[in-house]
């Protein structure tokens, strides 16, 4: 069912795209995904299908399948690529080379459902969202369900240009689109490892998280300048700090994180606020022995700043024109 029936997606895109969806059924839940090659390279959401034991296919045309092997992930943009055990089960599904859709315009989502006609929904790009050189993504206007992550987004003129998830940032539920650009180099991959590979991202997707949810008054009597500042510092630090603990240097992050923390609490005198929180998050990592703990207690810490940091510039009066917010974390 469309969200506007004013900006009905293409139809001819639509057919030809049905054909190339898959059901997925994992471990008693269901996700989307897209055949992206004659190989039966399968394009989902990592999160979806993470410490799966089994992952039935359906396709459009009711033929069940399991799948049991794993080509590719990419832990930092949510991504999975498996493989379907023939190939050219599935007609694939090309991906567009196209610039990504602007805010305002019109995206079309499709969730497979194991049959002919797939569940479209029609949403706009509320923005594009630059989180660093590692990720430029779509954030939607509205959330999407749990089922729809994995599958293809269509712009207006029919053409896939990324991949639907379903996520949290901060508590709360969003509709993202990770481009297409991303999962292009991972469809070059020759190689395929068992359902194990998926063990250890449902591991750390599991991890329960601990944002603090600061109040307002948090940052009462700072600047602008100072908040904008601590936001900064502390996009600056994650957006160094993420991409080593996902290529498995986990006591770098923390350090990097730690000695982060130092250096605004010796010098962020006028926010004593933000220098509490940063100092109970150090408290924190004092009884954790893992460094893996100890990273994620700092980074929920950072977190939680950002979250009231976000809240507090979006109350400040309209005085301060051009002013940009602090990065949103969408993706961990």
């Amino acid at each position: 069912m469309s969200e506007a029936t004013d900006r009905a997606p293409p139809r001819d895109a639509l057919v030809q795209a049905s054909p190339s969806l898959v059901m997925l059924e994992v471990d008693g839940r269901t996700a989307s995904g897209f055949v992206a090659s004659a190989e039966g390279h399968l394009v989902t959401s990592l999160h979806a299908v993470a410490g799966a034991r089994s992952i039935g296919a359906v396709m459009s045309d009711g033929v069940r399948s399991e799948v049991v092997q794993v080509v590719a992930l990419d832990e930092r943009r949510d991504l999975a690529i498996l493989r379907l055990p023939l190939p050219d089960m599935v007609p694939a599904l090309a991906l567009s080379p196209h610039p990504l859709p602007a805010e305002g315009e019109s995206v079309y989502v499709l969730r497979a459902v194991g049959g002919p006609a797939p569940e479209v929904r029609t949403l706009e790009v509320r923005a594009v969202q630059v989180l660093g050189d590692w990720l430029t993504l779509l954030e939607l206007t509205r959330t999407l369900a749990e089922e729809s992550s994995g599958g293809p987004v269509l712009d207006a003129r029919g053409a896939v240009v990324g991949v639907a998830t379903a996520a949290l940032a901060n508590g709360r539920s969003l509709g993202l689109v990770i481009p297409t650009r991303y999962v292009t180099p991972l469809l070059r991959g020759t190689a395929s490892a068992p359902l194990s590979a998926l063990e250890a991202p449902r591991r750390r997707s599991g991890r329960v998280r601990q944002v603090p949810q600061h109040p307002l008054s948090t940052l009462e009597g700072a600047s602008m300048s100072a908040v904008e500042s601590i936001a900064s510092t502390l996009g600056q630090a994650i957006n160094v700090g993420a991409p080593a603990y996902n290529r498995g240097d986990i006591e770098g992050c923390y350090r990097l994180y730690a000695r982060t923390a130092e250096q605004l609490i010796d010098e962020r005198g006028d926010c004593p606020g933000a220098q509490r929180a940063l100092r109970d998050g150090l408290l924190r990592c004092v009884d954790l022995s893992d460094a893996d703990d100890r990273a994620w207690a700092l980074r929920d810490t950072f977190d939680g700043l950002l979250d009231v940091i976000q809240r507090w510039l979006a109350v400040r009066p309209a005085a301060a024109p051009g002013r940009k917010p602090p990065p949103k974390r969408f993706l961990n």
